[in-house]
């Protein structure tokens, strides 16, 4: 258990300083609703330092705020219709015309290469041997956005196909108002090797004496995908917009039709619009190989931010590999050497609602997980597991501001505890802690976050979650 929750938290501690990523930028300005501009810490004063009693009310307030701007109500149209095109287009509906559609366009794009592959495999059993063949006839394929077009209508229970130049479902709502939903393409297309498609045909077995041969024949289909450099997704509903996501990419300068993970780069930005008023925007996932990764969100409602999330990190010593190597089945990681590949100088924040933000950088991500991992392969050594907690926290900096201002109200830094005694041993672990103004006293998470102090923020959850779920037709058990 203790040694679950150390590795739980170098996880934990990891995942939040390097999955996603933003550039620090230069604006000497902090602007709380910005994840691309950081805080600069100021440590508070006796004026303006907050007690830790004061934190967990303005905490409450915003906690119940937020929750308040963000009723069930709000996706009630939505979620009703996401539910009738469920329960009435869904697997019940006939698709067997969209599946033959599918299947007409990838032969049409795939090539014989006039080529086999004989991979073998050979298995001891006592004085008998086994030898499994796979024999592949080899094709490839480009998968273009242009091959899948087509105007599906629902009628009389299946989907009726028409030709045309994009991707589009038509259909009705319960009112019998039409909706479409359209898929739409543009801009330059690259193209990107990235996964193989095998499929069965026949097998059979051969006894010679001690020798057994199963020979298993497969079409081996190497998928190229033509990605553009915009994608739009589009749900109407008596011709007005629902739902609406634009999608951007830039491949930067790949070249071929392999990309690298340790030679090339790739921005993604990612804008969904619902007709409630709620935006998600991922602006920027950024990666450059070997040099850094970044990532910026903000989920706003009527233009008022509600979420922000931005992070960075300098990344380097990341492996060759093809993004194709991760889709195969035989793809082993320990066949690349990512025993060095490190993020450094990381960064993420996050800010809800302009009035809480979290802060925190990391020098060093593997040394980072390193040293807990040390720490807990010493969990039963006091001094030697503190040693290598303090070494952890001192590459992190985790900081807790309000209001947007940069004095900082909170840190958090983990703290060892003793945690049982067994046969005549005591065993060490870490919690998350809290420490307040002077660095005198602190506080951990669970203490600090209890069901007495938070028990009205627990409870609008819980009614808050029931609703969403509701609306699903779901049932939460708490």
């Amino acid at each position: 258990m203790k040694k679950n929750y150390l590795k739980l938290m170098a996880v934990l501690f990891t995942a939040i300083m390097s999955v996603g990523f933003v550039s620090c930028g230069s604006d000497d300005k902090d602007d709380p609703s910005d994840p691309e501009t950081p805080i600069t810490p100021v440590e508070p004063t006796a004026d303006n330092a907050m007690t830790s009693a004061e934190q967990k009310e303005y905490l409450e307030t915003v906690a119940l705020e937020f929750m308040d701007m963000m009723p069930s109500s709000d996706f009630r149209e939505i979620a009703e219709l996401g539910k009738f095109i469920g329960d009435n287009y869904g697997d019940d509906y006939d698709w067997d015309s969209v599946e033959d559609w599918a299947e007409d366009a990838f032969d049409a794009a795939r090539e014989a290469l006039g080529t086999k592959t004989t991979e073998s495999e050979t298995e001891k059993r006592g004085n008998y041997t086994y030898k499994y063949n796979y024999i592949y006839t080899n094709y490839k394929a480009l998968l273009m956005a242009s091959n899948f077009t087509g105007h599906f209508t629902a009628r009389n229970g299946r989907w009726v196909l028409e030709k045309a130049s994009d991707l589009q479902f038509i259909f009705t709502d319960k009112r019998g108002q039409q909706c479409v939903l359209k898929l739409e393409t543009s801009g330059r297309v690259k193209k990107v090797y990235a996964f193989n498609i095998d499929d069965w045909k026949d097998d059979d077995w051969d006894s010679n004496g001690y020798t057994n041969t199963s020979n298993d024949y497969y079409d081996r289909t190497q998928c190229t995908i033509g990605v553009p450099e915009k994608i739009v997704v589009t749900l109407t509903q008596a011709g007005s917009q629902v739902v609406k996501t634009t999608v951007k990419i830039d491949l930067g300068s790949i070249s071929g039709d392999e990309f690298d993970i340790s030679k090339n780069s790739i921005t993604v930005s990612a804008l969904t619009e619902l007709n409630n008023g709620y935006k998600f925007d991922v602006s920027k996932v950024a990666y450059t190989a070997n040099t850094n990764a970044s990532f910026a969100f903000t989920m706003s409602k009527n233009g008022t931010s509600l979420v922000t999330m931005g992070a960075s990190a300098d990344v380097n010593d990341i492996p060759s590999v093809n993004v194709s190597a991760f889709s195969s089945e035989s793809f082993d990681e320990d066949d690349y050497d990512f025993d060095k590949a490190n993020g450094k100088n990381a960064y993420v924040k996050l800010d809800i609602l302009g009035k809480v933000q979290i802060q925190g950088t990391l020098t060093d991500i593997r040394k980072f997980a390193d040293y807990l991992e040390e720490a807990d392969d010493n969990d039963r050594d006091e001094r030697t597991y503190k040693s290598y907690v303090n070494q952890a926290n001192a590459l992190a900096d985790v900081n807790l501001f309000y209001d947007g201002k940069n004095v900082k109200q909170a840190a958090v830094k983990l703290e060892p505890f003793a945690d049982e005694s067994w046969n005549g041993r005591t065993y060490w672990e870490v919690e998350p802690v809290l420490y307040f103004y002077d660095g005198s006293s602190y506080s951990t998470f669970e203490a600090f976050f209890n069901e007495k102090d938070f028990k009205k923020v627990i409870d609008t959850f819980k009614t808050l979650a029931n609703k969403y779920a509701d609306l699903v037709d779901e049932r939460i058990d708490w």
